[in-house]
């Protein structure tokens, strides 16, 4: 009963709090209009009259709101004495089928009133005195798996394993999940007592025209430029990029050429296109699928360019009922790759957004370097995340209303309906189209009791989670990602509970790197490559320890740490299955798939999905 009467308190002195905060902000609003009256020499002595009257009221207002928090502080003392400290600890004999999924129930636990439906006490932990609790920092890490954790974590990561315990196996329903994907899978996953979804999950519908004569008249809320791919997302899913030299310059591939900025090269300097979409259809010739046809169309999906092209080998199959292309079009045709590549260089400087359905797979055949891309497969993600991939035909039918690719590919239709499906992300911003989460998000429930949000992210997740209330701060590494975490976290009198969700991204990274370089091989690495990237790989995960080390050093007492890796190295088993794809069709150096390989691919899935969850209350 004492519990509850202090979460009674605690939750009027917050109510309270938050007006307490909402003074102070206008408070700060009036000193600045002040000075801005103080600039204007005082034009009006009414209004300064009457703003001065306001601004006695709302600091008076503020004081009594402070000493709400502070009998609040003084009611817990009371009750669980004035070194009263909570505790926090995860049950593993309760969790034998803990996942990803369930990890936020412990924040919202600590954080909410129980009267709330998403309120759910979670069977695998612990909670002592969880009304002291007014702080949590919940970080996400991927690539740490849970076999490692109990292999090297004593070792490699000695902070977590003293601070946070052994943690529980954490289960990823989509182990090659990577990203957005993760967070969306940890965070938007809020179903409440009953299993209600915590925010409604009402997904938004586009009743407009969905033509692009019609789209590109509409005014963007978003700048295309927005939803361009990084130079990571390209590499993730293999984009034809130039290699860097020892000398630091860059290399091509043979027969490979980059657009140029405008002006330069045969690039035309001026009157270029903002973005096109390009696609392009493919036959079959002994050296496997060889361009046939390409296809650009400007943003009112007018054409601009479109031919057919010879391939420099015979062709064997046309491929008629995925490329369209017929041996009766292709008679006559003299257009070749390398016509293709001055026309488009020419058209295309570097300037240019380039518009496509998995693209790199017209790129890579048309041997064109181009850094500035967007992906219709990125913006509209397949709900099992990376590497699986949504049919332009089925977002065609469900976000444009129309059907494509019946009977046979065109590839000028194909290009409209990326171009259109791009211009609904313009129009009506990333979470257009986004994947429906299983529930709400946790920072809509939080935010909906008064607990104060707070997101800390990479720039280009930052662009495209939905983060709704919660205030969005930008990290360009892990270092920055910990110094906004403590910012936050560290408020000396908290006028509201605070919830602050943290991505560090670096650990994943290496391991992408890694498992680049290893498949770009394509033989298995010798023995010293495997010292060097086991080595460089420990040394990425000692980072970490220090980083969850150093924001748990400066969390204040009574806060709550919730870790979670989510899913282990993703990066590798994504690659690991584009080889089994690759070996079956014979490509690359890596040899024919043998059952030996399939058993280290099951291995390496079954390995990939279990993570780690740890947990702790700072003393």
């Amino acid at each position: 009963r004492g519990g509850t009467r202090a979460e009674g308190r605690a939750s009027r002195a917050g109510v309270a709090g938050a007006r307490a905060r909402e003074s102070m902000t206008v408070e700060d609003e009036m000193e600045s209009k002040k000075r801005a009256r103080i600039d204007d020499d005082d034009d009006d002595d009414d209004d300064a009259t009457t703003s001065s009257s306001e601004e006695a009221a709302m600091r008076e207002d503020a004081v009594d709101r402070r000493e709400a928090y502070e009998l609040s502080v003084r009611e817990r003392a009371e009750i669980y004495g004035v070194d009263g400290r909570a505790e926090a600890r995860v049950k593993r004999e309760c969790a034998n089928n803990f996942k990803l999924a369930h990890a936020h129930e412990l924040a919202l636990w600590t954080l909410l009133p129980e009267s709330a439906k998403e309120c759910v006490n979670p069977r695998w932990a612990f909670v002592r005195n969880k009304p002291l609790i007014d702080r949590v920092v919940m970080i996400l890490a991927p690539g740490l798996d849970h076999a490692r954790w109990c292999d090297e974590g004593a070792t490699t990561c000695p902070r977590m394993k003293r601070e946070l315990g052994e943690g529980l196996r954490t289960i990823c329903e989509s182990p090659t999940a990577v990203g957005m994907t993760l967070c969306k899978a940890l965070m938007y996953s809020v179903h409440g007592k009953n299993g209600q979804d915590g925010n409604g999950n009402k997904s938004k519908k586009f009743k407009a025209s969905t033509k692009a004569k019609d789209l590109c008249k509409r005014v963007f809320a978003y700048a295309p430029s927005r939803f361009v791919l990084s130079p990571g997302d390209m590499s993730d899913m293999v984009y034809p990029l130039p290699t860097l030299k020892e000398d630091g310059s860059l290399e091509l591939d043979d027969g490979f050429v980059a657009t140029q900025p405008a002006g330069g090269g045969i690039a035309r300097g001026s009157g270029y296109y903002a973005f096109l979409a390009l696609d392009c259809e493919f036959c079959y010739t002994a050296e496997g699928l060889q361009l046939t046809r390409i296809s650009v169309v400007k943003e009112d999906g007018e054409i601009v360019y479109d031919k057919l092209v010879k391939p420099p080998t015979e062709i064997t199959n046309y491929n008629t009922e995925h490329s369209g292309i017929t041996a009766e079009q292709m008679e006559g045709v003299q257009t070749t790759l390398q016509d293709v590549q001055r026309e488009l260089l020419e058209m295309i400087p570097c300037e240019t957004i380039l518009i496509g359905h998995s693209l790199e797979n017209d790129l890579q055949r048309l041997k064109i370097i181009h850094a500035n891309v967007i992906d219709t497969c990125a913006l509209y993600p397949h709900k099992k995340g990376a590497p699986y991939r949504n049919a332009l035909r089925f977002l065609t039918e469900r976000y444009l209303g129309r059907k494509i690719q019946e009977g046979s590919h065109d590839s000028v239709a194909d290009a409209r309906a990326t171009m259109e499906l791009a211009l609904l992300k313009f129009i009506n911003g990333p979470s257009f189209g986004e994947v429906a989460t299983d529930g709400g998000g946790v920072f809509d429930v939080l935010s909906t009791h008064k607990v104060e949000c707070v997101m800390v992210d990479s720039p280009a997740l930052c662009r495209r989670l939905p983060a709704g209330s919660a205030r969005v701060v930008e990290a360009n590494n892990d270092n920055e990602v910990k110094d906004a975490i403590i910012a936050h976290v560290k408020t000396p009198m908290p006028l509201n509970k605070v919830a602050v969700f943290g991505h560090l991204h670096e650990y994943s990274k290496v391991l992408s790197a890694e498992a680049q370089r290893a498949h770009a091989r394509e033989t298995q690495p010798s023995d010293d490559e495997r010292v060097v990237a086991d080595k460089t790989r420990r040394e990425a995960l000692e980072r970490l320890d220090t980083i969850v080390g150093e924001i748990w050093d400066e969390l204040p007492s009574n806060t709550l740490l919730l870790f979670t890796s989510g899913v282990g190295d993703a990066h590798t088993l994504r690659l690991a299955q584009e080889q089994k794809w690759k070996r079956h069709q014979s490509i690359g150096r890596w040899g024919a798939w043998t059952d030996e390989a399939e058993v280290e691919l099951r291995r390496m899935y079954d390995r990939t999905k279990h993570a780690v969850t740890l947990a702790a209350v700072k003393q």
